[in-house]
């Protein structure tokens, strides 16, 4: 399931994704904020921080794969809050 879409995220939260993962070079932070969070598109995104488009992609790659931990681990909190 993809759970990153373009100007989806906060700062904010973006920040708390990135904070999970393997440090992240300045340059790539940047392309992704500006897909996730202002919405340019990724070849912008990358292009605007002179990041090369497969390593945008990869970590944009590596930040879908946080989330989905995440988001796995949100759904069994909700499914035992509904079970109680």
């Amino acid at each position: 399931m993809k759970y990153l879409h373009k100007g989806s995220q906060s700062q904010e939260r973006l920040d708390a994704l990135l904070s999970f993962g393997k440090s992240t070079s300045e340059d790539i932070k940047a392309a992704l904020s500006d897909y996730l969070v202002r919405g340019i598109n990724k070849t912008n995104a990358a292009t605007l921080n002179g990041v090369p488009g497969p390593n945008f992609t990869r970590a944009l790659k590596r930040l879908e794969v946080i989330t989905g931990k995440i988001e796995k681990i949100k759904e069994l909190d909700w499914e035992k809050r509904e079970s109680k």
